[in-house]
C-alpha cells in the first residue's frame, strides 16, 4: 500500500531502536483516540502489553525462548542496558492517507540515555528544537540519515524521533510530521471520535491486541489497485482473545448495498467450495467452520473464532509440551 513499509516511514534505524525501548510494562497500552491525528485516514495499533498477557502471545514468547535460548537477549541487554525479553507497551501509527505521511507513537517504560547515545553516534546526526503550539514546552527532534539534496527524485532517507516524555517517543519521516506528533502527544490535533467500525469491532474481543483501520476513499493516493477503491469505502479489523479463543473481526463497508451483497455471496461461495474440497482434512475444516460471514446493508463482517489451544496444536505439536518443558502452567 505504501512503499517501504506501512506509511513509508523510512526510519530503519529507528525501527531497530524501537526494539530497544524495552522495560517493565504497565497495562495501559489500549488504543486511545488522543494518539491519532485528527485527519487520520488510517490507523494501526499494536498493544504489546495485551500480546504478552494473551495466552497465544505468552505461549509463543516462551516457546521462542525455549527454542532459541537467551544468549542473544543477554548480549543485547549488555549492549543497551535494557531487558529485551519485555517489549514496548504499544505502537500506534496514523496518517492522513497520503504517501509518506504518517506518525508513530511508542509507549514504553525505558530509560532513553543509551538509545540517545546510539542515535547521536550515527553519521549525519543533528537535532533541532520544536516549541509546542501553546509555547509551553520545547522538545528535541533527533534525526539521522541521508538527505534528498538536489536530486528531487531520490527519496529523503532521514528519520526523525523525539522523546516527548519518559514514557513516550514519537517517530516520523519528516521533521514537520515529528513536530505534529509532539503536538499530538501534548494534546493538540487529536482525533475527536474513534471510527465507528473500529469501536464496534473492538467489542468482539475482551483482549484486543492488534487494531487496524483504513478509509479507502481518503487513501486513494496510496492504494494502487482500482478494484479495492471501486468496492470498499472503509476497512477495519481487530485481532484479540476472548475466554481462551482467538478472535479476528473484520468489517468492510462497501461502496453500495449491491456491492456488499456481491462480496458477501462471493466470500461464502469461496468458503463453501473450499469445504467441499477439504472433507478429508479435519484441520482445514475446523478453520473453515470457525469463520462466519454476515452482512448488514452495506457492511460485510467476517468473524473468526477458535480455541487458542486448538490453534497451537495445529501450529506446532511442540507447543503442546511447552508447559512441561519449562515447568510453567500456561493456564495460570
Amino acid at each position: 500500500m505504501y512503499q517501504n513499509g506501512i506509511f513509508a516511514m523510512k526510519v530503519g534505524l529507528y525501527l531497530a531502536i524501537a526494539l530497544y525501548l524495552f522495560g517493565n510494562s504497565g497495562w495501559a497500552a489500549k488504543l486511545d483516540k488522543a494518539n491519532l491525528v485528527s485527519d487520520a485516514g488510517f490507523l494501526m495499533h499494536l498493544d504489546l502489553d495485551a500480546v504478552r498477557k494473551s495466552k497465544l502471545g505468552s505461549t509463543l514468547i516462551k516457546w521462542t525462548k525455549a527454542k532459541e535460548g537467551n544468549a542473544h537477549m543477554i548480549k543485547i541487554k549488555k549492549g543497551i542496558g535494557f531487558d529485551p525479553s519485555v517489549a514496548l507497551n504499544s505502537v500506534t501509527m496514523s496518517g492522513n492517507g497520503k504517501e509518506d505521511n504518517g506518525i508513530m507513537i511508542l509507549k514504553h517504560n525505558a530509560e532513553t540515555k543509551k538509545v540517545l547515545s546510539l542515535i547521536k553516534s550515527q553519521d549525519g546526526y543533528w537535532a533541532t528544537d520544536h516549541t509546542t503550539k501553546d509555547s509551553k514546552g520545547s522538545y528535541k527532534i533527533h534525526s539521522v540519515g541521508e538527505e534528498r539534496g538536489k536530486n528531487e527524485e531520490k527519496p529523503d532517507e532521514r528519520g526523525y524521533i523525539s522523546f516527548v516524555d519518559k514514557n513516550t517517543a514519537v517517530m516520523a519521516p519528516s521533521r514537520k510530521l515529528a513536530a505534529k506528533a509532539i503536538d499530538l502527544v501534548k494534546g493538540k490535533g487529536a482525533l475527536k471520535r474513534l471510527f465507528p467500525q473500529v469501536s464496534t469491532s473492538i467489542k468482539e474481543s475482551k483482549l484486543p491486541f492488534l487494531i487496524g483501520y483504513a478509509d479507502i476513499d481518503q487513501m486513494e493516493e496510496a492504494i494502487e489497485d482500482p478494484n479495492i477503491k471501486d468496492m470498499a469505502r472503509e476497512v477495519a479489523f481487530v485481532l484479540g482473545e476472548t475466554d481462551g479463543d482467538l478472535v479476528i473481526n473484520a468489517r468492510i463497508v462497501a461502496q453500495s448495498v449491491e456491492t456488499a451483497e456481491y462480496m458477501h455471496n462471493m466470500i461464502n461461495g469461496i468458503i463453501g467450495f473450499a469445504s467441499l474440497n477439504q472433507k478429508d482434512n479435519p484441520e482445514v475444516m475446523d478453520l473453515l467452520k470457525s469463520m462466519k460471514i454476515s452482512r448488514k446493508q452495506a457492511t460485510v463482517s467476517a468473524l473468526f473464532k477458535m480455541s487458542v489451544d486448538k490453534i497451537l496444536e495445529y501450529a506446532d505439536p511442540e507447543l503442546k509440551q511447552l508447559d512441561i518443558d519449562l515447568g510453567i502452567d500456561l493456564n495460570k
